[in-house]
């Protein structure tokens, strides 16, 4: 959510194409091209959970800069209609505030949260309520051809009530276990100058990896005839993916939304394409609901209440390939090979990390590359561990 960070002119002409498009149920927010400032970017969804909270504040910065700037010692209060204020702290993570207690957006409370950051400037939204949203009825995956590609979709149905918020905003975290195509069970221990052979006794042929979504994805109901949402979307994944190996998980959330945050989030979703609410493709500024105490500054953001619902799914390749089909793998390609004509060309690359002992040569094996004495495989065809963790999250089954 940054903006004027485009390598692209397209990008600035997305801004003219979206002034002409109109929202038969909610009229979107506007927005205009902008040369770069040094604004304030907040993102605060409070949540009905009763939870740590989080408001996460960060700079917009220049089209040359890789990353966004955190926005560091600020003061976070979120207020409700009672006086009862939750104060919120940074985190070890820079620009990240955690709320010091526990707590959950109630509902016929209004809230509102108010910034005061370092430098003496303050930020405040207007008025929030929670609002009902539905549930998720269930979350399954399927194979199917989706945008012309073959894959597993990962949907959601939800069954909405005449109270019932008739947008959500979908977040996902997915976890899948990854499996080394190959195993040493030798490696080399340096002591010095000196090496050695010794049993490998280090895990690392089964790894997991969690990844949280990136991208903004919203549904919005209000124009269907029925209330309930069918197979809806989240999350699709190319069958040559190989998250899809072995085992998979997918935890996903739906955010209730106002149709003002759903506007908010979809003119985002027009402007940034797939790219994340902190996207540095945004070409343009997007006001929310959060203004400065200073008329003339600008602050990009949206303070959100949203109920949530949540759920997880997990499947194995084969529930929904054939076992004759080919199966992606971490990594695409491995080749076992005898480097430089002394123990010095393995042992030196082995040392830079780039591989790993495999065995000692022996008779050439036909079309084997090199003649050194000793064999080597790349790290990431033994090593899990440069994809993901050893340790199986607390959540996980076989």
């Amino acid at each position: 959510m940054k903006c004027i960070n485009t390598k692209s002119v397209i990008r600035l002409f997305l801004l003219f194409i979206f002034s002409m498009i109109t929202n038969s149920c909610v009229e979107p927010y506007e927005f205009e091209t902008e040369t770069y400032e040094n604004l304030l970017v907040v993102e605060a969804l409070i949540t009905d959970e009763v939870k740590t909270q989080e408001v996460r504040l960060t700079r917009t910065y220049e089209l040359e800069k890789q990353m966004p700037a955190a926005e560091t010692n600020a003061t976070v209060t979120v207020t409700d209609d009672t006086g009862a204020q939750f104060q919120f702290y940074e985190s070890d993570t820079p620009g990240t505030y955690l709320s010091s207690t526990k707590f959950a957006a109630g509902p016929q409370r209004t809230y509102q949260l108010q910034i005061d950051t370092r430098d003496g400037s303050s930020y405040i939204s207007d008025p929030a309520t929670l609002i009902p949203g539905a549930k998720i009825d269930n979350l399954y995956a399927e194979r199917s051809f989706y945008q012309g590609e073959d894959g597993v979709a990962l949907m959601v149905d939800s069954e909405y009530t005449s109270s019932a918020s008739r947008y959500a905003l979908y977040e996902y975290e997915e976890t899948y276990k990854i499996v080394s195509p190959y195993t040493v069970r030798n490696t080399i221990k340096f002591e010095g100058n000196d090496w050695s052979v010794v049993p490998n006794t280090r895990q690392e042929t089964v790894c997991y990896n969690t990844v949280p979504s990136k991208e903004i994805i919203i549904s919005n109901t209000s124009s269907l005839s029925e209330n309930d949402l069918k197979s809806f979307v989240v999350r699709f994944i190319d069958q040559e993916n190989p998250v899809l190996a072995q085992r998979y998980s997918i935890l996903v959330k739906q955010y209730s939304l106002t149709p003002e945050a759903f506007s908010y989030y979809s003119t985002l979703k027009k402007i940034s394409g797939s790219g994340s609410v902190l996207s540095p493709t945004q070409p343009g500024f997007v006001s929310g609901n959060i203004r400065a105490a200073n008329e003339d500054e600008k602050v990009i953001g949206f303070f959100t209440l949203s109920s949530t619902s949540s759920k997880r799914v997990f499947f194995n390749y084969h529930d929904f390939f054939e076992f004759d089909e080919r199966r992606p793998q971490f990594p695409e390609s491995c080749l076992i090979f005898r480097p430089g004509e002394n123990y010095d060309t393995p042992i030196g690359m082995i040392k830079g990390g780039t591989v790993r002992y495999y065995s000692m040569a022996g008779a050439p094996v036909p079309g084997e590359l090199g003649e050194g004495p000793m064999r080597v495989i790349a790290t990431e065809c033994v090593d899990c561990t440069v994809y993901g963790t050893n340790q199986a999250p607390d959540f996980w089954t076989e």
